[in-house]
């Protein structure tokens, strides 16, 4: 057998209980699987197998920015529809069971969605954001949160659901700085009226962190609308306040006016 490259993103410490499935496994770890081998586990009624599934999409999806395909695209309608149903069963392992995770079955299908879900996945999304199962569904629904805030447009605006739900991380003082960032992140690409006020709102935060990721979205996709709260809080910043990242947004904010008074 080959030697194992790829196993799953949650799932090493866990077996499906099944030998069958567990020897499936380790052929798909080696590559020797193939589709077939793919979809077995995918349709499997172990919890673990299929989350080892859907991570193994991922995975693949994950390494066609470096060129190539996914070798389970065919299987993409099948692998949504798993994802989706995953997202509606109880969290596995759960929170009965002492240490690891609880729901990595909900964070292998929340990555998935991450990259086949669309804005119809919001309010599951946003219901994800609230759990509070673990860091890893957290971490795995802002991933799927960002994405179907993307898919959204003039039709189908952003899910104000979701919108509020991750507003709501990123203004919650009790939450460590980072998970705030990356909340706000989700923000990135958005182009929406609700979207620019929360993120004028996050810009005069007393948060650096905050206030330099907010600004620069502002920047980029809200110019002309919020000019105004950009020039207020530049401003409002002294010499001494202006580090290397502030001034990466000063550079960013004249070569956008400079765009602007061009007409560009």
């Amino acid at each position: 057998m080959n030697d194992m490259t790829f196993d799953s993103h949650y799932w090493a410490e866990y077996a499906t209980e099944d030998r069958r499935l567990d020897e499936v496994r380790a052929l798909l770890a080696s590559g020797a699987a193939g589709g077939e081998g793919f979809l077995e586990l995918l349709r499997s009624d172990s919890v673990v197998a299929v989350g080892v599934a859907l991570d193994h999409y991922r995975h693949e999806q994950s390494l066609t920015r470096f060129g190539g395909s996914n070798p389970y695209e065919e299987f993409e309608t099948s692998v949504l529809e798993v994802a989706r149903r995953v997202l509606t069963m109880p969290p596995y392992p759960s929170g009965d069971v002492e240490g690891g995770d609880m729901g990595l079955n909900h964070a292998s299908a929340l990555r998935v969605l991450g990259d086949l879900g669309d804005f119809s996945d919001a309010s599951t999304i946003s219901a994800m954001l609230r759990t509070g199962e673990s860091s890893e569904v957290f971490s795995a629904a802002l991933w799927a949160a960002s994405a179907a805030l993307i898919d959204s447009d003039e039709a189908d605006p952003p899910d104000a659901e979701l919108v509020a739900a991750i507003a709501g991380v990123v203004f919650d003082e009790a939450m460590n700085m980072k998970d705030r960032v990356d909340a706000l992140m989700a923000f990135n690409h958005v182009q929406d009226d609700s979207v620019g006020e929360i993120l004028a709102r996050v810009a005069r935060l007393p948060h650096k962190e905050l206030e330099v990721e907010a600004l620069a979205l502002l920047i980029g996709y809200y110019l002309d609308s919020h000019y105004a709260t950009i020039e207020e809080v530049t401003d409002s910043w002294s010499s001494q306040d202006v580090d290397g990242i502030r001034k990466q947004i000063l550079l960013g904010f004249d070569a956008a006016k400079k765009r602007r008074a061009k007409g560009e």
